[in-house]
């Protein structure tokens, strides 16, 4: 059988050997700038301020994440190093080395491949895809492909192997580790499990989170809800915080995650104590309690809001950098919304015996949110903003433009965990 039937095709790409790779896209880079003498235009620059390792689990979702990051590349030049862990691999084409002659582990294959990017700049991808047991080979076969000198960035798309010997030497191997918890298959495990990881690499490697980058208008609007300061000194009263966040089918699978993560960002920043007796309600609805610093109560509502449309695919969920992501090809608004994003929040506080309310809610758009403020004695007008022009364009460009530490997430991200593991309890003997 011919291996065009059963390997992955990769177009403009060419299958190498392993101990080849850099060879190969040395003599790419020159065939390029041949190309550019015969011709009129500049030589082309090899370019990258970064490696960036991106984990996908086959070969379709390899190629979205490569338009995706050729999209980067402007604001971010890299090497691309995407693996497909579980990439199809078929015996090798007539005339080339098998296996168990070459330098490739069984059932990894690898690819390289250039692209254009802005100014003339070189783009260089190498492309990995591993079958079965041999994706315990990988770390041996990325981390010698990174370039010295440059940060490493490490992006799992989807749920990671938690626990694993590839995640732990990758991460170990990477100045920061991107995840999404939105697009995860069991969000609250993995949050508590990206919060361990976290905690245990400590200063060496940074985590990061798309989501906490996505709800980024959300944390915007509910802080200048208390800019003046005759509103602020409802903060030290909150009774009651609700989020609802966005769901499919009702028998489907909900994700909470960024709820959880906004929860987190309140509760840290408020100085909140959660209590670690068992919330109230199912997965659907869940109620939790928590403490301020003056040992009021105050109670966190989580609800799944089901039916909403949601986004399925990378393309549409980041969207390379300027293509106008989330809009339709004539400016119209969005008809779906990311899994588990946020469609309103509701805080309800006191001044003494006075209560103010404080809300936002998406709209039937999707695309815009609302605002509702109610304080006795002061006038505070509704607002409607349009989401996606503070920051739900480009997410995973926002997480590779600071490399370091974000102690506001870490925080989030913790006290996000101890929430969730407080219902995770209840499943434990």
């Amino acid at each position: 059988m011919s291996s065009s039937a059963t390997q992955p095709q990769f177009a403009g790409m060419r299958p190498v050997e392993l101990d080849t790779i850099e060879q190969q896209l040395d003599d790419l880079w020159r065939e390029t700038n041949a190309g550019v003498a015969a011709g009129a235009s500049a030589p082309a620059a090899r370019n990258a301020v970064l490696t960036l390792i991106a984990v996908a689990h086959n070969p379709d979702e390899a190629r979205e994440v490569l338009d995706i990051i050729h999209g980067l590349s402007g604001a971010h030049p890299s090497r691309a190093i995407v693996v497909a862990a579980d990439g199809v691999a078929g015996p090798p084409t007539p005339g080339t080395p098998s296996d168990a002659e070459s330098a490739t582990p069984p059932g990894i294959h690898a690819y390289v491949g250039t692209f254009a990017g802005p100014n003339n700049s070189y783009g260089e991808d190498i492309l990995v895809t591993a079958r079965g047991e041999a994706a315990r080979h990988l770390p041996g076969v990325i981390l010698p492909l990174i370039v010295t000198g440059l940060p490493t960035v490490l992006w799992w798309i989807g749920e990671p192997p938690w626990g694993s010997e590839m995640l732990e030497a990758l991460v170990d191997g990477s100045d920061r580790f991107i995840v999404d918890t939105s697009a995860m298959a069991h969000p609250e495990r993995s949050m508590r499990a990206l919060e361990d990881l976290m905690r245990r690499k400590g200063a060496r490697t940074a985590v990061g989170d798309v989501s906490w980058t996505v709800q980024a208008p959300w944390r915007d609007i509910v802080a200048q809800f208390f800019d003046p300061p005759d509103v602020r000194v409802y903060l030290d009263d909150v009774v009651r915080v609700t989020l609802e966040y966005a769901a499919g089918d009702e028998d489907a699978p909900a994700n909470s995650s960024q709820s959880y993560l906004f929860a987190g960002w309140l509760a840290s920043r408020l100085g909140w104590r959660i209590n670690l007796a068992q919330p109230v309600g199912g997965a659907g609805s869940r109620q939790h309690s928590l403490r301020d610093g003056a040992g009021h109560v105050v109670t966190l509502e989580i609800n799944a809001r089901y039916g909403v449309p949601l986004m399925t695919t990378l393309l549409e969920q980041h969207g390379p950098v300027g293509s106008g992501q989330g809009q339709n090809s004539d400016g119209a608004s969005p008809n779906a919304v990311r899994t588990g994003a946020l469609m309103s929040v509701y805080l309800a506080a006191r001044n003494g015996t006075q209560l103010g309310t404080f809300a936002v809610a998406r709209g039937s758009d999707l695309a815009h949110a609302t605002t509702a403020v109610q304080v006795p004695g002061i006038a505070l007008p509704s607002q409607t903003v349009y989401l996606r022009s503070l920051g739900e364009y480009e997410p995973l460009a926002d997480q590779l433009a600071d490399l370091g530490h974000d102690p506001v997430y870490e925080q989030a991200l913790v006290a996000a965990a101890l929430l969730i593991g407080t219902g995770g309890r209840r499943s434990t003997p």
